[in-house]
């Protein structure tokens, strides 16, 4: 069995004290991973880059942001609380707000171990620069009722509750000056059933409404009754039946908003608290047993999402369970087939054993189902999907066009890390709306731009097939349209090791 991040399939019957320990594992390497399935292999040989040291101090950064009106500046969300301003020509960070007093305590298993909770996205208002209103995605103790039913049975408490914000700053374009706490309004609260899965990349679309990414709850395979690993925060590890995905799977039924995306109108008020607005063209709205606020279904941990500012295309990445990685075009209304399928493959349900992908199709698939655009390997090609941008930056020409994205870790040593082994990626086609699969495609360079910097380990791992890197948590755009990357060497919510890095030329000039 294996554990992945950002996703995560957790075995917990493999967890002992001596777990705790990070020693890497021939278990982890693709010769021997758990399951001998390759269904879609990452290219070699793409486009070289180099990378560029933009600022450091943190300790988990997902994603880098771009604020309207300050085309200087990066907002960093770190996974502890944090919430960075980022010079990007000097690379100094101002303190922006800081939400970690609100957040649970981070550490599946005390402190330094692995966690998938935590302030988790940021996105600005697109009239920022006049009205100051920003919103942020936290995982918060249970503290009040949930905006919709919860999945969870009579009895059953959550593991946490995740939560939609808004709030506004003090001056707009002056980050130093802070935010107004007093401002904090909550738009949205869900209970979550288990640690992860949680999903959390918000942002505004060029309709001017509010995405809203959410995984299925958490747990395995999206079904009730197997034993998981309940993050109590310390040792020993409390094993529990899997509950709160309503028999056999939320992503599927749209009585709940686990394992959808939704789509909210933050400036109205219609909806059932009266906190914001539900667009009157979203595709659900007055359909019976179906929560109008969702735009698309079918997600396991869609983790990290972005618009393409050049078409305003959706693009999502979806983590997945134990075989397949995918990406995915996001429309109005799709259904992205999890718990059904897991990439172009079918997924089984196999019980207190691991779900598995096949190409065998059981007796009755909804109609409709959509294909990811491109897929690739889970634990031979990497363990969680770190999705990106379209590269509309001028800098490196060769990726014009190309939507550029990032995998956490080949190597996953789980639960206290390190996981130094992320990978950049790329789709080699232009076109997000062919019908076949595009080809992924690594990019060239990264581990040699990761030594120069001085962050690499300098180990490699798997008799050296893998060099050592960086743990990819998250990318960034700026307002030019220029790409970063995101992470740490540990993979976890812990230290002081995080860093942003921007892409170059190879070459590393202009």
């Amino acid at each position: 069995m294996s554990f992945h991040p950002w996703s995560t399939r957790f075995a917990t019957a493999l967890v002992t004290a001596a777990a705790l320990v990070s020693v890497p594992s021939a278990a982890h390497c693709p010769a021997t991973a758990f399951d001998d399935t390759v269904f879609a292999p990452i290219h070699r040989g793409g486009t070289r880059i180099g990378l560029e040291a933009v600022a450091n101090g943190m300790t988990a950064p997902l994603k880098g942001v771009a604020a309207p009106g300050e085309p200087s500046r990066l907002y960093v969300v770190d996974q502890t609380g944090q919430l960075w301003a980022v010079n990007l020509a000097t690379g100094a960070k101002t303190l922006f707000l800081d939400v970690s007093a609100r957040l649970v305590t981070l550490g599946v298993f005390g402190a330094s171990t692995f966690d998938e909770r935590g302030f988790l996205g940021v996105a600005f208002h697109p009239d920022y620069t006049t009205n100051g209103k920003f919103y942020t995605y936290t995982s918060e103790p249970n503290a009040g009722p949930p905006s919709f039913p919860t999945t969870l049975p009579a009895g059953s408490t959550p593991d946490h509750q995740n939560v939609v914000a808004e709030w506004q700053a003090v001056s707009p374009g002056n980050p130093a000056a802070g935010v107004n706490l007093a401002s904090r309004r909550e738009l949205i609260r869900v209970d979550w059933p288990q640690f992860n899965h949680d999903g959390g990349d918000i942002a505004f679309g060029p309709d001017g409404m509010l995405y809203i990414p959410m995984g299925d709850g958490g747990g395995a395979d999206d079904a009730d009754g197997q034993l998981f690993t309940v993050a109590t925060g310390s040792f020993p590890v409390v094993e529990a039946p899997i509950v709160g995905h309503q028999g056999n799977g939320n992503a599927q039924k749209l009585n709940t908003v686990l394992g959808k995306i939704l789509r909210i109108d933050v400036d109205g008020n219609n909806s059932a608290n009266g906190q914001y607005g539900i667009p009157a063209d979203n595709p659900f709205v007055g359909q019976a047993g179906a929560l109008p606020e969702i735009y698309a279904y079918g997600f396991r941990n869609p983790f990290r999402m972005s618009f393409d500012r050049g078409t305003g295309t959706l693009i999502a990445g979806d983590v997945g369970q134990n075989d397949i990685e995918e990406v995915d075009v996001v429309v109005a209304g799709g259904n992205y087939g999890w718990n059904i399928k897991e990439g172009t493959l079918f997924f089984v349900v196999n019980g207190n054993e691991e779900g598995f992908a096949t190409t065998a199709a059981p007796a009755s698939v909804p109609a409709g189902l959509i294909d990811p655009i491109a897929q690739y390997d889970t634990h031979h090609e990497g363990h969680s999907v770190i999705a990106g941008y379209v590269y509309r930056g001028t800098r490196i020409p060769q990726l014009k066009g190309r939507f550029v994205f990032g995998d956490f870790s080949r190597v996953f040593n789980f639960p206290s890390g390190p996981h130094n082994f992320g990978r950049l990626l790329y789709l080699q086609q232009k076109d997000l709306d062919r019908k076949q699969l595009a080809n992924v495609q690594e990019l060239g360079g990264f581990s040699a731009a990761i030594a120069a910097l001085g962050l690499s380990t300098g180990t490699s791992a798997c008799d050296g097939l893998f060099p050592a890197t960086l743990a990819v948590l998250g990318m960034g755009e700026d307002r030019a349209g220029e790409l970063y990357v995101t992470g740490n060497i540990s993979g976890l919510p812990f230290g002081t090791g995080g860093v942003v890095l921007r892409l170059a030329p190879a070459s590393g000039k202009p």
